[in-house]
């Protein structure tokens, strides 16, 4: 499958900071620190950030104190993570960049978090260079990708191949798509980062209202303005097909749906 550069169209940043970030990348973002350290002395970088949970999470966790910046190619990401009102946002530093090519001084910084963004990446060597170009001697990098679809977007896929066509549903599994997570250490051993260390995590995908959630998430991909040119009824097919091959995961009036991540650390010598 080829790498998507999860560039977004029209208020999907928006509908992403909406849907996504409460249903998975806040918890992620937890799970993630609740599994890796940090410290009010540490300056973070949050490349590939989103809408910035990360960067806010950090901020909530340390207070005003440490420098928090975060960088993505996608404008209208960046556009929406300094528009939010809350503290968090407005006390980080939001920056447009391409992450082979970071505005900021060699040395910079003693954590990188990438969550969820070296699957997007065309070039991984080059972004991990960069990185580790950023660090400081002794610095960290952690990185997030996912295991692989969950069931819910195994059934999504499948509901968009049938209503839509198997491109579509190939592109809405790209998140999933990274295959090298376990050749990734010796990637990161060959560039001059040591101290690796890797493990899976699990956190649940919540899904409170689905015949909602499940039109957001769609929108929330590349794919949604294709999937939206297909009409309402197309939708509505889609969201019935899918919810119906999550019944195991009925709680409620939603659904409780476990998603895996590989959660990979290692050190700037």
């Amino acid at each position: 499958m080829r790498k998507d550069s999860f560039q977004l169209a029209g208020n999907a940043a928006e509908i992403y900071e909406d849907q996504k970030v409460p249903a998975i990348f806040r918890p992620l973002a937890e799970a993630t620190l609740d599994a890796v350290p940090i410290y009010p002395n540490d300056v973070i970088l949050d490349v590939a950030c989103g809408t910035g949970i990360v960067a806010r999470t950090v901020r909530k966790r340390l207070g005003p104190s440490p420098r928090i910046v975060g960088v993505d190619l996608n404008e209208g990401m960046i556009s929406a993570a300094s528009n939010l009102a809350d503290g968090a946002s407005q006390s980080c530093e939001w920056h447009i960049a391409d992450v082979t090519r970071m505005p900021f001084d060699p040395e910079t910084f003693s954590v990188a978090f990438c969550q969820q963004g070296i699957q997007f990446f065309p070039d991984e060597i080059a972004a991990l260079r960069e990185i580790k170009r950023v660090l400081r001697p002794g610095g960290r990098i952690v990185l997030s990708v996912w295991s692989g679809p969950s069931d819910l977007f195994k059934a999504l896929a499948a509901a968009l191949s049938r209503h839509v066509n198997e491109e579509v549903a190939s592109r809405s599994l790209a998140p999933f798509s990274y295959g090298r997570a376990t050749e990734l250490a010796d990637t990161m051993s060959n560039l001059g980062f040591t101290d690796l260390s890797a493990q899976v995590i699990a956190v649940n995908r919540k899904l409170a209202d689905p015949e909602t959630a499940i039109p957001k998430e769609i929108m929330g991909n590349p794919i949604g303005p294709i999937v939206a040119e297909r009409g309402e009824a197309v939708m509505q097919r889609i969201v019935a097909d899918t919810i119906g091959a999550l019944t195991t995961y009925r709680r409620d009036s939603g659904f409780v749906i476990p998603q895996h991540t590989h959660l990979i650390e290692a050190t700037v010598a």
